[in-house]
């Protein structure tokens, strides 16, 4: 068996994140299965080398070996509150994240194809928040549209077995079904009902826009929301926009670690690629920051649908907050100018659908269909501006379950009830 290695940073904040240099495999007493590690079609599973996003308030703990045969201190408690988070290719990239209490260093994640028994082993980075350790993982070199099993933890302290599948290969004409919701805070239970209905019908990954929490400050709102859908957070991997309640907090950051150097990053997912914006400006960040990383994500991407995500929107009728300033000014123009079809944001409790919008106008070429799922448990706001552009408004609960592929993408949005509460299709 090679065990792949995470160096592992220290003391940085999010502006001097350092980069995690490649380590060198370390051999160990050969496993029964490391034949699998050389099979066609099987994927090279490696710790990713590139940087970590490391929190704000802290960095990775410098006492965690970052070697395999450096003597670990022994570990305490089993691993809780698992879940798995996208990287940039979801065919091939993966990250784990999990908790322990404090004295427990093993950051380590079995791997295998299939329900067969771990045939790489990966090692990653802790940290210290609140009063626990949160671990974190990240595995690149994953095959495509694979079902893969996987513990987390180490030595007598692993977690229970659980599985993912790999997206198809970023562009592919081949159909991924997905969900979008957001703005769960405050509402344990309906976060969770709505997030397993939409995995009982089969969504393979979440797009989430933002506010999971009523204060992204508070460690017992994370553990709460984590605490309501596990079965959901370590099978169904999530893309998670930042939103205000989040605030840019330790403890988001945390929790859904970045593979960039900053809130804001891409994600390819089969036909799809999505821009995830963090509209809350971090620490010496401008707008205009913002404004470039989105125009350059868009342009280097060359995915049937190109999609932005981001918290605040630009686009709604919904009273009290409507249309966003900062949103509507710096990224709306992008996003016009691109000529994407569609955006998911979050921040307004409510469901609501555009007409395809550009410049002013109806656009049924190339206008955006803007949608806002935030009616993930929030409280609902239940009066509207009625502005013009505005095709379904819905003061509901619901998520938004979407089956795209290179030519279509169909999003049916449901209810708590199960009940069908709007549906679109879009061509291209």
């Amino acid at each position: 068996m090679t065990i792949w290695l995470l160096a592992c940073a220290s003391g940085a904040d999010l502006a001097t994140a350092p980069v995690v240099p490649t380590m060198p495999s370390v051999e160990v007493e050969p496993g029964a299965l490391d034949s699998v590690a050389t099979l066609e079609g099987q994927g090279s599973p490696h710790a990713c080398p590139q940087p970590l996003l490391s929190p704000v308030d802290g960095g990775w703990d410098a006492d965690v070996p970052a070697l395999a045969d450096v003597a670990l201190a022994s570990p305490a408690g089993d691993p809780r509150r698992v879940h798995v988070v996208l990287g940039a290719d979801g065919a091939t990239e993966m990250t784990f994240v999990w908790e322990t209490d404090t004295a427990n260093l093993q950051s380590r994640v079995a791997l295998s194809l299939g329900d067969g028994g771990p045939a790489w082993e990966l090692v990653g980075a802790s940290y210290l928040v609140s009063t626990v350790r949160v671990h974190v993982v990240r595995a690149c070199g994953l095959a495509a549209g694979r079902q893969w099993s996987y513990r987390v933890g180490g030595e007598e302290h692993w977690s229970e077995a659980s599985s993912f599948v790999t997206a198809p290969p970023a562009g592919a004409d081949e159909a991924v079904r997905f969900v979008v919701m957001g703005d769960t805070r405050g509402a344990p239970d309906t976060w969770s009902a709505l997030a397993t209905a939409a995995q009982a019908q089969g969504a393979e990954f979440m797009i989430f826009t933002g506010d999971a929490v009523s204060n992204g400050a508070t460690w017992s709102d994370w553990e709460g929301w984590l605490d309501a859908a596990p079965g959901v957070l370590a099978t169904m991997p999530m893309a998670f926009a930042f939103g205000n309640h989040e605030n840019n907090e330790q403890y988001a950051f945390a929790l859904f670690p970045s593979h960039t150097d900053r809130g804001s990053y891409g994600v390819d997912y089969g036909p799809m690629h999505f821009s995830v914006v963090n509209d809350t400006l971090e620490a010496e960040q401008t707008w205009a920051d913002v404004e470039s990383w989105l125009e350059g994500d868009l342009a280097a991407s060359n995915a049937p649908w190109r999609v932005p995500v981001w918290h605040r929107p630009a686009v709604s009728s919904c009273n009290p907050h409507g249309e966003d300033a900062n949103t509507r000014t710096y990224l709306l123009p992008i996003v016009e100018e691109a000529a994407v079809p569609l955006t998911f944001t979050g921040h307004n409790h409510n469901y609501e659908r555009s007409h395809p919008w550009r410049y002013g106008v109806r656009d049924d070429l190339r206008g955006t269909v803007h949608v806002v799922a935030g009616g993930g448990g929030a409280p609902l706001y239940t009066s509207s501006y009625g502005r013009e552009y505005t095709a379904v408004e819905e003061k509901v609960e619901h998520y938004v379950l979407v089956d795209a592929t290179a030519q279509s993408l169909i999003g049916t949005v449901y209810d708590l009830g199960g009940n069908v509460v709007d549906t679109f299709t879009l061509t291209r």
